[in-house]
């Protein structure tokens, strides 16, 4: 008669260490991934002569270096999302979300984000000069994909919450403070290592926020991460 009540205390225990080890799993991956993306360069800079100039000014040695990093971390990324999904993710149950029927409005949406990121982009080349053009745009490519392949990618689908994409956007968030705050750290900023944070994860949310409105409304990857890359590396990395 006693078996019985202790069989019931006991059956959930294994349930709930399979939900830590999954949890613990999905963060280990995304901190792996993160730290080749976002601390590679910063270590760099401490541990070598790397020079901290903007990226589409480096030499060109020192340019490839900074931009394997993020081809490195999405490649990564692409290997994982090759895999099968994890025990209990909502993909391995199939629950996936469906693509959303566009009307009009999100068509022409769509095409005008695409189309001013390409307008853009050519002006770019066309004010010159060129190369440094062409290499802050390349680089930019890889960090959005690094970003998006990461976030919205390995972590939302290796996640059984109903909160995955909230948490996708924090520990997109999340990354980039710890960019920023590292990049202050050995010093490639002028601010303080905690305001380079906040403002990184003030500019983390927004970008994240944004990326998962514009990928749910416009239906696709390619409109969050066209949206990242219009803002930061075509209106903000110009501006500068």
């Amino acid at each position: 008669m006693r078996e019985g009540p202790r069989r019931q205390v006991q059956g959930p225990v294994p349930a709930v260490l399979g939900l830590s080890l999954t949890n613990f799993r999905r963060l280990y991956r995304w901190l792996n991934l993160t730290l080749i993306h976002q601390a590679v360069w910063p270590a760099l800079l401490l541990l070598t002569n790397a020079p901290a100039g903007a990226v589409e000014r480096l030499p060109l040695r020192w340019y490839l270096i900074r931009l394997a990093a993020p081809a490195l971390a999405a490649g990564l990324a692409l290997v994982y999302l090759a895999q099968p999904p994890a025990r209990g993710s909502s993909r391995e149950r199939g629950e996936s979300r469906p693509a959303p029927h566009l009307g009009p409005i999100q068509v022409q949406a769509r095409l005008i984000l695409f189309g001013l990121a390409a307008v853009l982009a050519l002006a770019r080349f066309a004010l010159g000069p060129p190369g440094p053009a062409l290499r802050l745009l390349v680089f930019g490519a890889a960090d959005v994909a690094a970003f998006h392949l990461i976030h919205f990618g390995v972590v939302l689908r290796s996640s059984s919450s109903q909160d995955a994409e909230r948490g996708a956007v924090a520990l997109f968030t999340l990354s980039w403070g710890l960019r920023t705050a590292l990049l202050v750290a050995v010093g490639a900023g002028s601010a303080s290592v905690v305001l380079g944070f906040v403002g990184g994860v003030v500019l983390g949310a927004v970008i994240g926020a944004g990326s998962l409105a514009l990928r749910r409304w416009l239906g696709g990857a390619l409109a969050g991460a066209a949206f990242h890359w219009l803002v930061i590396y075509l209106i903000l990395g110009f501006a500068g």
